[in-house]
């Protein structure tokens, strides 16, 4: 009887991989069948074999060869033997298929019984073929879930060389554990980014107007998601240096959401002196009022830290004298507390004219040290005790790691940073307070930070102002694209490492029985840029980020937050973060770190297919993992609107004569005063301005 979809017989079995002789009329890579025309004799394509009880084996076709061997003659009066070629096909065994009660075919891993020699090789009929890539495994059945859907088989796209196989993954398990979707630049990550992310949007089933939608959190190092997910008015919006955007409106990230650790080492805090006072000094401000205006219990810590610099006092001078105790009579002039003691002790006087102002308030001579000494403490005493009994009544004071907002003018006064540090310990400890006020001062005048300074300019003045402008409001956006841009190679991974605590976070803080409700996914691009691996001398951001993004990767997955992981150098990001991913998209490879990395957790009867990753076409990539049944080759299905991140066409260009636009880069890097350099006057500022009398601005482009 004619079998069309035979094509060999098993002539080795060694482990799960067989050796399949081809049968002669088996010599096209095609082979026509009752369903069509199909793939046979090819590398990739899909072989069963029959187990009997309507279980099939599946395999695939891995490598082909050809053997000489001899062929003796029939007639047994000739010595004669004859050479001829024997076509060997490797296959490596996937699992088993059985048919359902549908008439449907069901995947398993799962191998208990291996063919035996002389059982026929068939190609897969496509009825197999859906049951293995059409119907993903179904992941994370919530608890006491009625009868009915719970998970989606998300298209990917299709088997490369078969468009009529369709490859489809768990909607569940893709964007609830760690995905990383890694290439070489031109490759194709960013489109396979949009592809999956637009499949959410669109999807039917997918609530996308009431709360109860996904959040989709973006960090864009590039600028190039805004073409794939904005409105055409939203998506060419103008960047400015050193600004970040969340959808086109310009971003906050308020310093007031760094915890104690990362303001230490946003500061370089030096660990045995400045970061004991700088983390009290931070809890300090996150207690002041919620709306940052100056309370009783400000002016007491200002007064309070005016007076601790007055240590040592031995090295007092009248004008520090003077100026200490302005600075104190000032603060303490809303409250009750007497100051007499001390002004005694000074020997202050405050000379009044006719018409009773005040016109001194020093003496000539410091009086002695020790008489000052002791008409201070029971100063501080007061001080001290009056901050104690307020904070306990109002509940104002907060840990250091609360986001808890305070106004940039309050952070801008530095004379509290020695209200952290008691008295006693002012004296010893001031000339490293005065480094650490002068980094301060030097980071808020820095634009390159601008974007942890510039939430009140922006409106973000509490932490749910902060949340609704990542989309956290009824309508707003689904999918939040976090443009980074514009900002400098070191202060980006200090944003990112921001950010993603401050998500986990708030995941955290929800009650356990709704951790798993309405999650969210936040999506690393380029993440070797900050999330690397631990090296020696590494920058401070850094360590930050890698830590921040090790523990989302670890630990996301109970509180429904989960990584999507992009990266041209999966070798050059943290390993805890790779090793906490679930599933892999790779597309093309070439750097052999990067291939042996992935090699070792490819699972073991794949790892053949992994060798092409290095002449993968772009769009192509080798999809693995808990989302699929079996890894495959995928052509990834291209999204409706693309990213910003098309391969430059230079015959195009160079042929165009359009000429390079200079003056457009030189204001984007904000130097907008510049005298306008020879050779590009059609774009020049033609003012009526002499260029000897321009200003010129600052020539680094910050």
């Amino acid at each position: 009887m004619e079998q069309p979809r035979v094509i060999g017989h098993v002539v080795a079995v060694s482990g799960f991989r067989l050796k399949v002789e081809l049968s002669p009329d088996s010599k096209s890579s095609s082979r026509a069948t009752p369903d069509g025309v199909q793939r046979a004799v090819a590398i990739n394509s899909f072989l069963t074999f029959d187990l009997g009880a309507g279980t099939h084996a599946i395999g695939s076709l891995s490598d082909l060869e050809a053997r000489e061997s001899y062929d003796p003659t029939r007639d047994n009066e000739l010595s004669l033997e004859l050479m001829k070629p024997r076509r060997i096909a490797s296959v490596q065994l996937l699992g088993t298929v059985r048919q359902s009660g549908n008439g449907k075919w069901k995947f398993d891993t799962g191998i208990t019984v291996l063919p035996t020699l002389d059982t026929p090789a068939e190609v897969a009929n496509p009825d197999i073929l859906a049951g293995v890539f059409e119907h993903p495994p179904l992941r994370n059945r919530p608890q006491k879930w009625a009868d009915g859907e719970f998970d989606f088989a998300l298209e990917l796209g299709h088997q490369t060389g078969d468009e009529n196989t369709r490859i489809s993954a768990s909607f569940n398990d893709l964007f609830s554990r760690p995905l990383a979707i890694v290439g070489n630049t031109g490759s194709g990550k960013s489109y396979t980014v949009a592809s999956l992310l637009r499949s959410v949007v669109e999807n039917e089933h997918v609530s996308i107007v009431d709360e109860n939608g996904p959040h989709i959190f973006i960090l864009d190092i590039n600028g190039e998601y805004a073409n794939a997910f904005l409105d055409e008015d939203a998506r060419n919006y103008i960047r400015e240096p050193n600004e970040a955007y969340i959808n086109g409106r310009k971003l906050a990230v308020p310093i007031w959401l760094m915890n104690s650790e990362e303001v230490c080492e946003w500061l370089s805090a030096s660990e045995q002196t400045q970061q004991p006072v700088l983390k009290a000094w931070w809890a300090f401000l996150k207690g002041r009022s919620e709306q940052g205006s100056p309370t009783e219990l400000d002016f007491l810590g200002e007064a309070l830290a005016s007076i601790q610099q007055m240590y040592p006092l031995s090295q007092l001078t009248k004008n520090m004298v003077r100026a200490r105790c302005l600075a104190v009579k000032s603060f303490l002039s809303s409250t009750d507390i007497d100051l007499d003691t001390l002004r005694e002790a000074i020997r202050a006087y405050f000379v009044k004219d006719e018409k009773g102002q005040e016109k001194n308030f020093y003496a000539e001579t410091v009086t002695n040290p020790m008489e000052i000494d002791a008409a201070l403490r029971p100063l501080i005493s007061e001080i001290e005790k009056r901050i104690s009994a307020i904070a306990t009544d109002e509940q104002t004071v907060h840990s250091g790691d609360t986001p808890s907002y305070f106004s940039r003018g309050l952070l801008s006064n530095t004379a509290t940073l020695a209200s952290a540090a008691s008295h006693e310990e002012a004296s010893q400890i001031d000339q490293h307070l005065t480094t650490l006020r002068m980094r301060l001062k030097t980071r808020l005048a820095d634009r390159r930070w601008s974007v942890f300074t510039n939430y009140d300019q922006v409106g973000i003045t509490s932490t749910r102002a902060w949340f609704e402008s990542l989309g956290f409001v009824v309508g707003g956006s689904r999918v939040s694209i976090l443009d980074l841009s514009m900002l400098s190679h070191e202060v980006l991974p200090f944003i990112c490492s921001v950010v993603g605590r401050v998500l986990l976070e708030a995941r955290e803080k929800l009650p356990a029985s709704q951790r798993y409700s309405n999650p969210w996914v936040l999506v690393l691009e380029e993440a070797h840029n900050y999330a690397r691996p631990v090296r020696q001398g590494e920058d401070r951001g850094q360590a930050l980020s890698r830590k921040a993004f090790e523990r989302v990767a670890k630990e996301g997955r109970k509180f429904g937050l989960s990584l999507i992981v992009a990266s041209q150098r999966p070798s050059e990001i943290s390993p805890t973060i790779i090793s906490q991913c679930a599933n892999f998209f790779s597309h093309r490879l070439q750097n052999p770190d990067d291939i042996d990395h992935f090699k070792r957790i490819i699972p073991r009867q794949a790892q053949r297919l992994l060798d092409q990753v290095t002449v993968l076409a772009s769009g192509e990539a080798i999809v693995f993992g808990s989302a699929v049944h079996i890894p495959t080759r995928v052509q990834i299905k291209r999204p409706k609107y693309e990213p910003w991140s098309a391969t430059a066409a230079p015959f195009v260009d160079w042929s165009g004569g359009n000429a390079f636009p200079l003056m457009s880069v030189i204001e984007n890097w904000g130097i907008t005063n510049e005298r306008n350099p020879a050779g590009i006057a059609a774009e020049a500022d033609h003012s009526d301005t002499p260029l000897g009398d321009s200003d010129v601005d600052d020539e680094i482009p910050f």
